[in-house]
């Protein structure tokens, strides 16, 4: 992932963190984004969390909420879906990198060393890549209606008679 730095909406302000912790409080708008715009997100991204700091290292804990453009599963219909989610970045301060070096394998956080004079990072690239980890595979609009032959139980739960039909048949081969 490349990075560096930045003057988009969506940057942490690594030089006005002076303490302990740091508060992060954005909000972009997707059209203003290129990275999310192509990832079908709409309307407004709001990034909130903050940042542990030491010497060594900042350690980023957000939460993103933004709404993406999906197609409904059941009728094609287009909708906009809505997407809350955390999001974790590891910085390592380093004398001898210049601007952002990006690591590829990051498990749990998005993970780069930084200069130590790096006064802002931009984190659009970071949160498209988030945005497409946490897309529905097969998002239903709400309030869809269930396909022809599919009962609710009482509990709201639904109901495929195909599941019945095939437990009688893996009971007839027992």
């Amino acid at each position: 992932m490349l990075g560096a730095q930045s003057h988009g909406p969506l940057v942490l302000p690594l030089a006005r963190w002076t303490g302990s912790t740091g508060e992060v409080r954005l909000v972009a708008k997707a059209s203003e984004c290129p990275g999310l715009r192509e990832t079908d997100v709409v309307g407004d991204v709001r990034v909130e969390g903050h940042a542990d700091i030491n010497p060594a290292q900042i350690v980023v804990k957000l939460l993103v909420r933004c709404r993406t453009l999906e197609i409904c599963g059941r009728s094609l219909v287009e909708f906009e879906h809505p997407l809350e989610f955390p999001v974790h970045i590891l910085l390592h301060r380093s004398s001898s990198v210049q601007g952002v070096v990006w690591e590829e394998d990051g498990d749990e956080a998005f993970e780069a060393s930084i200069s130590e004079d790096l006064h802002e990072l931009d984190i659009e690239e970071v949160l498209r890549q988030a945005v497409v980890l946490e897309r529905p595979i097969s998002p239903i609009k709400p309030g869809t209606p269930l396909p022809e032959g599919v009962l609710e139980e009482d509990g709201g739960a639904a109901i495929d008679p195909r599941w019945e039909a095939l437990r009688k048949i893996r009971g007839d081969l027992n």
